[in-house]
């Protein structure tokens, strides 16, 4: 039985807040307003811990407890009547302040009600959830991509027409619906268009266009058959793409594993970092990849030597190679033409072709004067940014024996290649 409170003059503070708190639920169930921000105030400085719980003065347990108590400790009410309430909006909700003041109560309110164990989630929920895991567990992506075609409208009727349905005109954009789900707008497309690719093959009875929310379940494809109607990577159809797929199907994989890891740098670092195993993966893989470019990059060098009959000495100069030599670096390319894939061998042809560069730089006067003058232009260029890096006035306060003895061999050194021009000129 209700207590009902005419005169509230004798209640505490906190009691006449709470009393207010349930005329206003009373009062504006149908727009609870009044009874809204009370709440928010009751949370926010935790009002109803203050509160008796009755006679005895002692505080409540709980906040589900302060909900059905009688008047005027508590509300009186049920708890699912106030999960109810928090599902009306307060009609100045639309001033993003305020919004957010509502939104922090209802999430507190919940919260506190979730840990008396009251979720407000109901069994009805509970088994359409648990039916709608089952579908997912049978038909994996075909039932997402289901339900994306019942919910979303097509590119080209982005807004509903005069004369379409009310089915038609309940759907929602792609944008709309990826940002209710948290995802992208490109990612709920794949989905419809696999849906749509599947319609076009007879894998599927209904067009998205036939479809609508709500609409009840339809017979779908075997779950394998998934990945004939989904591209779930972009980059699937560029050579890129390309690349890494075939790479996959050599070593037994599904190209759509590893495309996914590929186009997820920051998954693959987690995984490399969690799991010794996939380090060592990626460390194996790594060590294949430097081996495998630095084949591909000597075997290009040997072709492009003995195709041109020409090649860059270290310092940079483009060498003509005598016939010679070029036949000789001939020999080498049709010596790996057989087994260009063999990184020992191309490696033993692309050193051989380094040594035939530099006998030929050695035998031309010119070009060996241009090698060993940009070498030494390279040494004194370095030497003269590394003397630059020191620091004049604060040299003095550090300086020792030791960097005295370094700064007159490096004098005598200068002096020496100073006096070797002089004699020169």
């Amino acid at each position: 039985m209700t207590v009902r409170v005419d005169s509230n003059s004798q209640l505490t503070p906190e009691q006449e807040r709470v009393y207010r708190l349930r005329n206003a639920a009373e009062r504006d169930g149908g727009t609870p307003g009044g009874f809204l921000e009370l709440l928010a105030a009751v949370v926010a400085d935790e009002t109803w811990r203050q509160t008796p719980s009755g006679v005895s003065a002692e505080p409540f347990s709980s906040f589900a407890e302060f909900i059905e108590a009688k008047p005027p400790f508590g509300l009186g009410r049920r708890v699912e009547d106030v999960h109810v309430l928090l599902q009306m909006q307060h009609p100045h909700e639309a001033a993003a302040e305020f919004r957010s003041k509502m939104e922090n109560m209802r999430s507190e309110v919940r919260r506190l009600l979730a840990e008396d164990g009251i979720t407000g989630y109901s069994e009805q929920q509970r088994d359409r959830d648990i039916q709608a895991w089952a579908a997912l567990d049978r038909s994996g992506s075909w039932w997402l991509a289901f339900f994306v075609a019942c919910q979303v409208r097509s590119q080209a009727s982005a807004t509903p027409k005069n004369g379409e349905s009310r089915a038609a005109g309940a759907k929602l954009s792609a944008a709309e619906f990826a940002r209710r789900a948290g995802t992208s707008p490109e990612r709920v497309l794949r989905y419809y268009k696999a849906w749509e690719a599947a319609h076009a093959a007879g894998a599927v009875a209904h067009g998205a266009d036939e479809l609508w929310p709500g609409h009840e379940p339809v017979e779908l494809p075997p779950a394998e058959d998934w990945t004939l109607y989904y591209s779930s990577r972009r980059g699937a159809t560029t050579d890129r793409g390309a690349l890494i797929s075939a790479a996959a199907e050599a070593e037994g994989i599904r190209p759509t594993k590893a495309l996914e890891v590929a186009e997820n740098p920051t998954a693959l670092r987690a995984a490399i970092l969690a799991d010794p195993r996939t380090a060592e993966a990626a460390r194996a893989a790594l060590k294949a990849l430097t081996s495998e470019e630095k084949r591909s990059e000597h075997l290009e060098y040997v072709r492009q030597v003995a195709e041109e009959g020409k090649a860059q000495a270290a310092s940079g100069q483009l060498i003509m190679l005598p016939e010679q030599v070029r036949a000789q670096v001939s020999e080498q390319l049709a010596a790996v033409a057989e087994t260009p894939t063999d990184p020992e061998l191309v490696s033993s042809a692309y050193d051989l072709v380094q040594e035939l560069v530099s006998r030929a730089v050695e035998a031309d006067p010119e070009a060996h004067a241009t090698e060993q003058r940009a070498r030494f232009q390279t040494a004194l260029k370095a030497t003269r940014k590394s003397i630059a890096t020191i620091d004049p006035a604060r040299f003095p306060d550090v300086v020792d024996d030791g960097l005295r003895e370094e700064i007159s061999a490096l004098q005598e050194a200068v002096n020496a290649l100073v006096a070797s021009i002089t004699r020169h000129t």
